[in-house]
């Protein structure tokens, strides 16, 4: 319909209105943006600063044609009242020729994509004969390298799977019409894309990109293989040297959570935070209920003042402290379940880390997370597990290497996969596996939870030295997902592990160890002593630290979690 207005529009000689921000535009409104004609899909606003041009937002927008075009003389007034029936035949045959001219031109008039140069959505380049698209801000992301990055195939020789359909006489324009006839645009998919249908009317549907598995099966082999053979497996697999990022925390780290918020446990400002911290996970930054979805929020509490919580971090910073913003919390619902949603999710997230001068970002979303019976780990389908994704992808693309990714899921959301598979068991495993070559550290929570079966059968409980190590042995070595050998998820690299314990016995609603045991289970992992009945095949002396719930609870014991555990660091 979109495609038929605007060939309306044209063959009338309607010259359309210049898109511009700010403006809100209604459904079917018809304008014209970088030398081309744009049909808007919903009615929406284009805020001003939220970068929602026609070319970068193809949820919003579809193109309908050049704005460049002369009138088309074979196209008189009497063409389009004459020919409503006829239309479907005439009209996308001479629309989509129309609409497939820009393609080849490009090839020769889009300038080269340059590595120092920042792209802003909508943006076009040229690699070899491949033209790309910018679908946000981007700077040294190498167009076609990452399916799930900022750059979008526009033509070239990766897109013949949809340029074949228009060479063929039979097939003609049959591949673009589809999406035509729909109200939703359908981006070009990679081959081994899955295409996801719209859940309810009025919504799109998108196709979800493969996830191209970065570590090798022989990793998850070693779950219930015999002892020789994962001894040796989970090491060779994996090198932390190969790996971007991995330099960026000191080897051993001691994570807290610091919150603007009293539960109990008191407040104090960033800069009275202990040295002995190395990463500081400021809490929390949620979805703001009252704004679209996919909007990010950060509140302040009013007890601390702006500028110098600005100031607080710049000092930490300044101290080699890496200071991170934390997504999510107990209450913290954000939901990213559309395009539209995963745009804002980028933009008002990206702003809040640029705002404060984050070193990065924590992943602790405790809700709306759960997976489908369909959602294989490396290839998800659930849009807000698919959204979160890419949304993380884009962020850490718009501030470089440097960027810091850590995660804080529950053990239900990991481990929890090992017993059975679907829910919100094993539901954060998509995002792990998707994110892996971009994650610093995982540490995973263990308290707030019961028992959970480890990778030997047997049950372990929270609170006690073998539920530290059975659960942080099974990142170590994979483990089978329900228990099917089908379906094993890969080891993480031992820098890339820890896990996550309560301050003080009032912080979480059970889990607590008492330091003494924590590091026990410590010398367990790391160096094969002091085990209890859980014994690890192999010692892992780069594990990489330890995080807890919450620095202001440790205040209340002289900050004992953060000194005791820095001192056994540096042994």
């Amino acid at each position: 319909m979109a495609s038929l207005l605007g060939a309306l529009l044209f063959a009338a000689g309607v010259q359309a209105a210049t898109w511009q921000e700010g403006s809100t535009y209604s459904a079917n409104t018809i304008v014209d943006y970088n030398g081309k004609t744009y049909s808007a899909l919903v009615t929406h606003t284009a805020y001003v600063g939220a970068g929602w041009n026609p070319a970068a937002t193809p949820t919003l927008w579809k193109e309908v044609g050049s704005s460049v075009s002369p009138a088309p003389s074979a196209g008189p007034t009497t063409s389009p009242s004459t020919n409503p029936t006829a239309s479907p035949t005439a009209t996308p045959t001479t629309s989509p020729v129309a609409s497939n001219t820009p393609t080849p031109p490009p090839s020769t008039g889009v300038a080269a994509w340059d590595a120092s140069k920042v792209y802003n959505g909508g943006a076009r380049v040229s690699v070899g004969s491949a033209i790309y698209e910018a679908k946000w801000w981007t700077q040294g992301n190498v167009p076609g390298s990452d399916q799930w990055g900022p750059w979008k195939l526009i033509s070239g020789s990766v897109a013949t799977p949809t340029v074949t359909p228009t060479a063929t006489p039979t097939t003609t324009a049959t591949p673009t019409t589809t999406p035509t006839a729909t109200p939703c645009p359908i981006v070009t998919p990679i081959p081994g894309s899955t295409w996801v249908p719209p859940t309810t009317p009025g919504t799109c549907g998108y196709w979800v990109p493969p996830v191209i598995t970065p570590t090798p099966s022989p990793t998850p082999t070693v779950t219930t293989s015999p002892s020789p053979t994962p001894t040796a497996s989970p090491t060779a697999s994996p090198t932390p040297s190969t790996t971007p990022g991995t330099d960026l925390l000191p080897k051993h780290v001691v994570v807290g959570y610091w919150h603007n918020f009293d539960n109990g446990s008191g407040v104090m400002r960033l800069k009275d935070v202990p040295a002995e911290y190395n990463i500081i996970n400021v809490s929390f930054v949620e979805g703001d209920q009252s704004a679209a979805k996919g909007t990010a929020a950060f509140v302040l509490d009013k007890l601390f003042n702006e500028a110098e919580f600005i100031a607080d971090i710049k000092l930490k910073q300044s101290q080699g402290v890496k200071v991170l913003v934390s997504l999510g919390g107990a209450n913290g619902v954000i939901v990213i379940d559309s395009l539209e949603a995963r745009e804002r999710f980028i933009k008002t997230l990206g702003d809040i880390i640029a705002k404060y001068g984050f070193d990065g970002l924590d992943l602790d979303m405790e809700n709306n997370l759960t997976i489908t019976a369909q959602d294989d780990y490396r290839k998800p389908v659930t849009p807000q597990i698919v959204n979160v994704i890419a949304g993380v992808k884009a962020i850490k693309a718009r501030f470089g290497d440097k960027f810091i990714l850590t995660m804080a899921p529950e053990v239900n959301y990991v481990q929890g996969g090992h017993g059975f598979y679907g829910g919100t068991w094993g539901g954060y495993l998509p995002i792990i596996h998707g994110l892996r070559d971009d994650l610093n550290m995982l540490h995973v929570q263990h308290y707030n939870t019961g028992s959970i079966g480890g990778t030997d059968g047997k049950q372990y409980s929270q609170g006690t030295l073998d539920f530290q190590v059975a659960m942080t042995d099974m990142l170590l070595t994979g483990f089978n997902l329900g228990g099917d050998v089908n379906k094993p998820f890969p080891a993480l690299r031992a820098d890339q592990v820890g896990f996550g314990l309560p301050a003080t016995t009032s912080a979480a609603g059970g889990g607590y160890l008492p330091i003494a045991e924590t590091q026990k289970a410590l010398d367990c992992l790391m160096k094969l002593q002091n085990c209890g009945t859980y014994k690890p095949l192999k010692a892992q002396p780069d594990l990489r630290g330890i995080m807890t719930w919450s620095i202001n609870w440790d205040s209340k014991q002289a900050y004992q979690f953060a000194k005791s555990h820095s001192a056994y660091f540096k042994k």
